[in-house]
């Protein structure tokens, strides 16, 4: 199994738990929704598992700090949209929420800047 194929597993898991922990909250939340709670999943599904697919099918394995650099930003963004779903449901925005968003594109960008300019590796 190569790395991608790890890391793809991991996304996976990633996303389905985080559509657990979501219907479980909305379930729990009196009939008040949030989309960011709703959309939790997509989140490691579209930044995490894609990437690590289209990955795997292209033989190419980003080194090992880029790979960790992508999946803080995922999960930095994955949190925002969790904590953004809570505080949204429970009816009192929270200014620390916003940091999230810029905090997780800067780890992406970043990330994406490192896989562009270190050498390509194949497995």
């Amino acid at each position: 199994m190569s790395i991608s194929a790890a890391d793809l597993k991991r996304y996976l898991l990633a996303a389905l738990g985080c559509a657990v922990l979501s219907a479980v909250y909305e379930g729990f939340s009196h009939g008040v929704y949030s989309v960011w709670m709703i959309g939790l999943f997509l989140f490691p599904l579209l930044l995490g598992a894609l990437p690590a697919l289209l990955l795997r099918r292209a033989r190419r394995v980003p080194a090992r700090g880029v790979r960790r650099v992508w999946a803080a930003g995922v999960s930095t963004l994955a949190m925002g949209s969790l904590m953004t779903g809570v505080f949204e449901i429970y009816g009192s925005p929270s200014p620390l929420a916003v940091w999230y968003w810029p905090v997780g594109g800067a780890l992406l960008a970043l990330a994406a800047a490192g896989f562009f300019l270190e050498k390509k590796q194949e497995f």
